[in-house]
């Protein structure tokens, strides 16, 4: 005779539980949630009061049955034993009051509600697990989020930064933008950056780490070899200089206004852009010269069409040159940052300060 489903018509949960041994008193059934780990007891026997948790317990157990088809297999892959998936799967028939399997000595096979629920709540199952995943790759800096900040001045660097750490981290997302250093601190600590490579400055509310040096250099077409060959020569007071605008790098302007005073360069035409490498472009076609981060252009220029001397400062003259830190916030606990700052101390040797 067939066995009833239903609150009214549901096993016999006595029976259930003292299979094992007849003459032991019925206990309350106990119920496990899925983890990694072995499975462990959750709640009571009051089933329809059970929270959703729960709920999504049972029923993966009921779509790992289904799909592999055998209570062993299916019990040594959700972490429980046999008779524990047993019961699970009769909870879970009692609730809905149908039967999801027929049972024979052949096997297991679904029944054609069994059938038509298991395709219904897969898609839940495989997205649980898909979070539940994310969640620890989430919390062990995995994967997840990291806006970053960067001068052109750190180019180099943070590059070099960003190549580690998506080698070991490449489910994390990345963005990157080009921003100047003040600008750069101040979105940090509106927590609008969560890494920022800027000007060093020492900057007391945040942590912060030296990460490179870089100095200014001249840059000109080849075609003036012949008649500039340093930052003395009387032709280089002659060409249009190519600068960037005061508001988009006022630091790296200001070494730039430096050095032309303490030459005494007055320069008859200046033309003024918003990045670096258009710099670039427009002293490679021959519209002027410029003044430039020395550790971002050696890497990235055609040295047949452009020509770079480096300007060190002199023992009379101003500072041309300036570090780079890396700047977060001392308070944040985001994993992934933790794991970016593992990467830079392992990938980047700290330059001694000057």
């Amino acid at each position: 005779m067939g066995r009833g489903f239903g609150r009214e018509g549901g096993p016999d949960r006595a029976r259930l539980q003292g299979a094992a041994n007849p003459g032991a008193a019925a206990r309350p059934a106990r119920h496990f949630r899925w983890t990694n780990t072995p499975a462990l007891p959750i709640d009571g026997p009051d089933l329809p009061e059970r929270t959703s948790m729960s709920r999504i317990d049972l029923m993966r157990a009921f779509v790992t049955l289904g799909e592999i088809g055998n209570y062993r297999a299916a019990a040594e892959s959700l972490g429980v034993t046999q008779p524990t998936l047993t019961k699970q799967i009769v909870r879970l028939e009692d609730i809905l009051g149908h039967q999801l399997f027929f049972r024979s000595r052949q096997g297991t096979e679904l029944t054609e509600f069994g059938r038509a629920y298991l395709r219904e709540v897969q898609p839940l199952i495989h997205e649980a697990d898909r979070i539940w995943d994310l969640g620890l790759r989430m919390a062990s800096g995995d994967a997840g989020k990291l806006a970053i900040g960067f001068t052109f001045s750190a180019l180099e660097v943070m590059t070099h930064a960003l190549l580690a750490f998506r080698h070991t981290y490449p489910e994390v997302e990345l963005s990157f933008d080009d921003i100047s250093s003040q600008t750069q601190l101040s979105m940090l600590r509106e927590k609008r950056l969560d890494i920022a490579f800027a000007r060093w400055s020492g900057a007391g509310d945040l942590a912060s780490r030296l990460v490179a040096r870089d100095h200014l250099a001249l840059v000109y077409p080849a075609e003036l070899a012949g008649v500039i060959t340093s930052a003395d020569s009387p032709a280089l007071r002659e060409q249009p200089f190519i600068r960037l605008k005061q508001a988009i790098a006022p630091g790296f302007e200001g070494v730039v206004q430096r050095f032309l005073d303490w030459k005494g360069i007055s320069p008859h035409s200046t033309h003024r852009v918003n990045e670096s490498l258009v710099q670039l472009r427009m002293v490679e076609a021959g519209f002027g010269v410029a003044l430039m981060h020395a550790s971002s252009v050696t890497r990235i220029i055609d040295h047949s069409r452009i020509v770079v001397q480096d300007i060190a400062s002199g023992p009379k003259g101003p500072a041309l040159d300036w570090q780079t830190g890396l700047y977060w916030r001392r308070d944040d606990r985001n994993p992934v940052v933790r794991a970016f700052l593992k990467i830079v101390r392992e990938a980047i040797p700290a330059p001694v300060e000057q």
